[in-house]
């Protein structure tokens, strides 16, 4: 019998297994058929293109990460992300060493991250479910979930809404993937893709046309009732606003019938929401197709626009301009002043791909007179970025900035004068993305226990998702009661071995 204890700054916790491979009494050695048969392989074959990890006790296969780190102060906290690769799609929590610390099981996962309810830290997450996983335009259908510290579900967010989906659809719930904000009262924002019949004229399409409407809803977590809904369409925003000419967007082809922009097979997605956040009883809300965020009232009317091209509502400086951003935040709102941040994404189609670079930027808005002064754009020069698609900026806590570039499976951390001080990549540029990615503080003690694998003589042993164990105490011996330490194993990675 051998007993492992992992010790932690604080504690000290115990499991035992049988092993016959070494020199110890053997007692109930036909356990040991059921621990060896646990042996991991990777799930799917490895990508050439890049090296990814795998282990003797689990089947995760996570990426290699390839660091460059400058040697200036990084903020404190693990990394969270969710790689769409070659290998293995699964949300992941890592150190900025390339240490994997959690993996969740094999799906599609967006919006991976640490937030607040009921003044607990939790972890929240979208999965895709059915045969809508994937987008059709850049969207999806799914459930919101969330994790306590033990990574134990305590919630599915499915709420009961009407949706009308594409033809074809399989899903039993109908959020979008892309937003999944917890707000301080206890709710979540989250949005949807509803399609419905527009007028298309005035945008060079019929009449009769369809359009992806874009809604979000506050949900009450406990209850699934919903508190509220907005609906960009009925609110009256023009489809003329759209920046996405309606014939760019590409044909769908199903089975043999090819369905043509803004038509019921391949709605037209003019506004393309990606982010929402409340802001004290209100709301900010972000559309990639508009070049528009938009600050709402409680009851869904709009206060003021911000746009990427004209300014909107604001006078924009000359070097303030973006285009198909994403994650909009207010970090700070006053009543006559906002700071705003976004990640700028810069391309699409032509002519602006490849032409800017995609960039974090952090806006001052004074509400008063109405102009916008661009604080910060953050971007790295020796190595710019081109991203159509997806992405994310947030400040951390000692003033460092961390940029995760969405469809390049890049994430980058500068310094609070935008130099860079480490970065990151996960994958082949062409093979793998993460939607958002984030430095956060998490700490966790996993309800399930840790996982042992014994082979040829060596014990394997990790605990998916434990944040504090620094080291494993060995015990052996033929009994419990009669054990005794053989061994000390520091912990320097996801798996220990003895």
């Amino acid at each position: 019998m051998i007993d492992i204890t992992y010790s932690s700054a604080t504690t000290k916790h115990n499991f035992s297994f049988c092993d016959s491979h070494h020199a110890y009494p053997p007692i109930l050695l036909l356990l040991l058929s059921s621990i060896t048969s646990t042996s991991a392989s990777n799930l799917i074959p490895r990508a050439a293109s890049w090296p990814y990890q795998s282990f003797k006790t689990v089947n995760f296969t996570p990426p290699e990460l390839s660091i460059s780190k400058s040697g200036a102060p990084l903020a404190s906290g693990l990394l969270f992300f969710t790689p769409e690769s070659l290998v293995e799609l699964a949300a992941l929590i890592t150190t900025d060493n390339g240490t994997l610390i959690w993996s969740s099981p094999s799906g599609l996962y967006y919006n991976f991250k640490v937030q607040e309810l009921d003044t607990r830290p939790v972890l929240t997450y979208w999965l895709g479910e059915g045969s809508a996983n994937t987008a059709l335009v850049g969207h999806g259908y799914g459930s919101v979930r969330i994790l306590d510290t033990s990574y134990t579900q305590i919630y599915k967010i499915c709420p009961n809404i009407s949706i009308v989906a594409p033809t074809g659809t399989d899903a039993s719930c109908y959020l979008d993937l892309h937003e999944s904000y917890v707000t301080p009262r206890g709710s979540l924002l989250a949005t949807a893709y509803n399609i419905t019949t527009a007028d298309l004229s005035a945008i060079g399409g019929s009449i009769d046309g369809w359009i992806y409407d874009c809604l979000f809803y506050e949900i009450d977590i406990k209850t699934q009732d919903i508190l509220f809904q907005w609906s960009a369409y009925k609110a009256g925003i023009p489809i003329t606003a759209t920046r996405q000419p309606l014939s760019d967007q590409a044909n769908v082809t199903v089975g043999n019938v090819t369905a043509l922009p803004g038509t019921r097979g391949n709605p037209f997605d003019w506004f393309h929401i990606n982010a929402v956040q409340s802001v004290g009883e209100g709301y900010l809300l972000n559309s990639r197709n508009t070049w528009t965020t938009f600050r709402l009232n409680s009851t869904g009317g709009i206060l003021w626009e911000f746009e990427g091209d004209t300014g909107g509502d604001f006078s924009l400086p000359e070097a303030g301009h973006f285009a198909w951003q994403h994650d909009a935040r207010i970090l700070l709102e006053t009543p006559n002043s906002v700071i705003l941040t976004y990640f700028n994404n810069a391309n699409s189609q032509p002519p602006f791909n490849g032409t800017n670079a995609s960039t974090g930027l952090i806006f001052y808005l004074d509400l008063t007179a109405k102009t916008a002064t661009l604080l910060q754009s953050l971007s790295d020069p020796d190595e710019p970025l081109f991203v159509d698609t997806q992405g994310s900026l947030s400040l951390l806590e000692n003033g460092n900035r961390f940029m995760d570039y969405g469809q390049l499976p890049i994430m980058k951390e500068y310094g609070p004068a935008g130099d860079v001080r480490l970065t990151i990549q996960f994958g082949p540029q062409a093979a793998a993305e993460s939607y958002r990615g984030y430095r956060l503080n998490w700490h966790a003690s996993p309800a399930a226990k840790p996982d042992v694998v014994v082979e040829n003589g060596t014990v394997y042993f990790s605990w998916n998702g434990a944040t504090d164990v620094q080291s494993w105490d060995v015990y052996a011996g033929s009994k419990n009661v009669s054990l005794a330490r053989v061994g000390t194993v520091e912990k320097k990675g996801f798996e220990s071995s003895f």
